[in-house]
């Protein structure tokens, strides 16, 4: 679909890049054979639609340069043909909208100079055509079927929908490929949705976070898939409270969709603590935004994303225990049995932990909450629901909703922080609770104030949060270590002496910080709102 733009004399300009926008759902090769051979497909397919092999053959530079850039290189066999094509990065969560640039070539081998000139452009300085060395392959059988899927008030839009089954190839290794990838060529992203729910009805599938390119990279380079924290976030200084709504769901969609194969990897912790992460900020968003949404969509959204949260919480739980709470009491006894018996259950206690994360991920629910909720975002849902209050609410500024909310949770950190140096645990608890509220409040809204005010408000949060965060491990810690040691059979002895150990090294560390914690609150608590 490249569009070309009439100038003077009828000449064509440059073509821009083509703009891909892309649903990918995965699943076993022969359930999605059905699923592609079904009504869903075949009851909206415009014509016969087509068969063919394709290989794709990935480039970069030695550095991997266009890699680093968010950019994807290859040259693609169909049939006689080759094609080479550059593609930028897409924007996460579900539906990926990346550029593309595509140019024909006699022979398999690249020719950068024939690329248009939006793709040398980015491409100018950054890679010479004698750099690029073939890094992994993508091999497929695929079959494309053109469909009209219908919309709203009537205008359909037009899908192609294509089942691609092979593999990835890299430095002998390979990787299967059984994958169903919507294309929204005409229309509202909204039936990328529509079509996927009605696929994963028929056969329970899942959303495929990532390209073929990332995951070829992955594998040529041996690396887990890679975790990533939230973008910041910008929003219009004129932005309407409708507009903030949208891009800060969206924003929260998208981290949690980046992280998810991290997360299933499991071989990096910080995969499924930025999932939960995400999870969390997505439902402090929906508690902000409370009274603009209809009280039993806000609750069921909620609800569903704690019900990953707790999937994810175990497998979490255990990874801090593992690498912050045991490992400074066994660096200091590294040959103590007992500590090592401790670590072998715990390490077994994790593998169960993240088993339970890959089932809560893999449930049919949580592929159909996924969808639901990204399609409530596109046809931005919170309209329909919205009282004639909430409606009014909707076309004001936000910045005038941020003013408020800010100064709601900051106040009730502060109520909640009272007295701070005689605090329960349990009341610092609920203090660190308010204060993350605030942190994701601050974090979404802080674009709309002036940085120098915003920067250091957050910074003295962060660090206030950390070190209440702290506190919390030593709770969770003897809640785990209890579990281990009830668990623990002929060994219950060894791992209490070794909980025993553990617990009393965190305590100590508690009460060195204390002072530190105290500071910290001093510090948040008279530093001056920056909102309006």
């Amino acid at each position: 679909m490249t569009t070309r733009n009439p100038s003077a004399g009828g000449a064509a300009a440059e073509p821009r890049p083509d703009a891909e926008t892309e649903l990918k759902l995965r699943g076993e090769a022969k359930a999605l054979h059905a699923a592609f051979a079904g009504p869903a497909i075949g009851g909206k397919a415009t014509g016969r639609g087509t068969s063919r092999s394709l290989e794709n053959v990935y480039y970069d530079t030695p550095d991997q340069r266009l890699r680093s850039r968010g950019l994807a290189f290859r040259v693609r066999k169909d049939g006689r043909r080759y094609v080479q094509a550059l593609k930028s990065n897409d924007t996460g969560g579900m539906v990926s909208y990346r550029g593309e640039w595509q140019a024909p070539l006699s022979s398999a081998e690249p020719d950068l100079d024939l690329l248009p000139t939006g793709a040398s452009e980015l491409l100018d300085g950054v890679v010479a055509p004698d750099e690029l060395r073939s890094l992994f392959t993508t091999r497929v059988r695929r079959q494309t079927r053109r469909l009209e899927v219908p919309g709203r008030n009537g205008h359909p839009s037009l899908v192609e929908a294509a089942l691609d089954v092979g593999a990835i190839e890299a430095n002998g290794s390979s990787q299967p490929i059984a994958e169903i990838e919507l294309e929204l060529l005409d229309g509202s992203s909204a039936a990328l949705y529509d079509l996927a729910l009605e696929l994963d009805a028929l056969s329970p599938l899942h959303v495929e976070t990532r390209s073929k390119s990332v995951r070829g990279y992955a594998l040529a380079r041996g690396e887990p898939p890679a975790w990533h924290k939230a973008e910041p976030l910008a929003l219009r200084p004129r932005a309407t409270v409708d507009e903030a709504i949208g891009a800060i769901l969206r924003a929260c969609l998208e981290h949690w969709c980046a992280n998810e194969a991290a997360a299933l990897d499991g071989r990096d912790p910080e995969g499924v603590h930025q999932m939960r992460v995400a999870l969390r900020r997505l439902r402090s968003a929906l508690s902000m935004f409370g009274r603009l949404i209809a009280p039993e969509r806000r609750d069921w959204l909620g609800g569903e994303a704690k019900r990953i949260i707790g999937g994810l919480g175990p497998a979490r739980d255990w990874d801090v225990f593992l690498t912050e709470s045991l490992a400074p009491a066994l660096a200091a006894r590294p040959d103590d049995d007992r500590l090592l018996a401790l670590r072998a259950a715990a390490e077994t206690a994790r593998a169960e932990g993240y088993e339970t994360a890959r089932a809560a991920v893999g449930a049919p629910a949580y592929t159909r909450f996924l969808l639901q909720l990204g399609r409530w975002i596109e046809v931005r849902g919170w309209r329909e629901d919205a009282t004639d209050k909430g409606a009014a609410w909707l076309e004001r500024p936000v910045v005038a909703f941020a003013d408020r909310l800010l100064a709601k949770r900051h106040r009730k950190a502060l109520k909640r922080g009272r007295d701070f140096a005689h605090l329960e645990p349990e009341q610092r608890h609920r203090l660190r609770i308010a204060l993350k509220k605030l942190r994701y409040a601050t974090e979404f809204f802080a674009s709309l104030y002036r940085k120098k005010r915003a920067g250091p408000y957050l910074a003295d949060l962060k660090h206030l949060q950390d070190a209440l965060g702290h506190l919390n491990d030593v709770a969770v810690a003897e809640r785990l270590t209890g579990q281990l040691v009830e668990r623990a059979g002929t060994k219950r002895q060894d791992l209490a002496v070794a909980s025993g150990l553990v617990l009393g090294w965190l305590a100590r560390g508690a009460a060195e910080v204390e002072p530190e914690i105290r500071d910290a609150w001093q510090d948040f608590a008279a530093r001056k709102p920056f909102w309006h």
